[in-house]
């Protein structure tokens, strides 16, 4: 089974970016059958996360949040862009979690803002924040602009067919890691 977890860095519980991530689990989940999606909403969790300076300070409820996506098979990140990066909601989540766990995992990068001049802070801010973790990104990035979405839902082909393609690149690559690994263990 795969557990694909999203990350929704947005201090709004409803927001662009939740429809956004909602969105791109769905279409991943479509092609991994069998697989589980989870949702980390820090509109939600925040106060168990910003009460801790360090992992050790986290509530109960926070440390789960953080195991959630440690466990991921799939990592699926976004937040809405202020004032050109992500959220602090974002930063202060990822300085609590576990680097060592999160090597080698896959994710798709995804960020909602107000003007297309937002969508650069994907490849300027967010993957390298996952690359810090030696998360492995797929090669499309997701960014969704007003003209995107309409009544909480996704508005548009263009943005569909760039889920589609960001889905079916995680999706190959963790079919491909899975093939990797039982022909690993097949020949031990």
């Amino acid at each position: 089974m795969c557990l694909i977890v999203t990350v929704n860095g947005s201090p709004s519980p409803l927001s662009r970016t939740g429809v956004l991530l909602r969105a791109t689990a769905h279409s991943v989940s479509e092609k991994l059958l069998g697989s589980r999606v989870e949702e980390v909403s820090l509109a939600a969790d925040w106060k168990d996360i910003f009460c801790a300076l360090d992992r050790s300070q986290v509530t109960p409820r926070g440390e789960a949040s953080l195991r959630t996506a440690e466990q991921a098979d799939l990592l699926i990140v976004g937040s809405p862009i202020f004032r050109g990066s992500y959220t602090g909601l974002l930063k202060h989540y990822f300085d609590l979690v576990d680097r060592e766990a999160m090597a080698g995992k896959t994710a798709v990068v995804a960020a909602t803002g107000g003007s297309p001049l937002h969508g650069l802070a994907i490849e300027h801010q967010l993957r390298p924040l996952l690359g810090f973790f030696n998360i492995q990104t797929v090669a499309t990035g997701l960014y969704g602009g007003p003209a995107d979405f309409e009544d909480g839902k996704i508005q548009g082909q263009a943005m569909l067919d760039r889920i589609e393609r960001a889905s079916s690149e995680a999706a190959s690559l963790l079919l491909g890691r899975r093939a990797v690994q039982s022909a690993l263990e097949a020949a031990e």
